[in-house]
């Protein structure tokens, strides 16, 4: 039982499965190894939908949902890289988006 052989997927389909978990297990490493200077921490509205790879029409309705933790001082509204990189790793739907 254990020489079992697969014959329903060809050599080049194994070389494409390979390279996808490769590139999710670096995803992986890219989300965990980042280091943020504080200084470099808050992100406008603008910087956290880019640094997501999302719209900024999809990250204001991810706010009202509260997906996305924000601070507001008076009428501006910022967003903690480190925040977003935790919620990344804890939430597949955010890295397919952006990492």
């Amino acid at each position: 039982m254990g020489n079992i052989l697969f014959y329903t997927h060809t050599k080049e389909d194994l070389k494409r499965t390979v390279k996808m978990v490769l590139e999710e297990l670096r995803k992986t490493e890219l989300i965990n190894e980042t280091s943020i200077n504080p200084e470099d921490d808050r992100l406008t509205q603008q910087e956290a939908a880019k640094f997501l790879g999302i719209s900024v029409t999809s990250l204001i309705s991810w706010k009202k949902k509260k997906i996305v933790p924000y601070y507001q001082i008076g009428r501006a509204i910022f967003f903690s890289k480190k925040e977003l990189l935790d919620l990344a790793r804890k939430n597949a739907f955010i890295r397919r988006s952006r990492f």
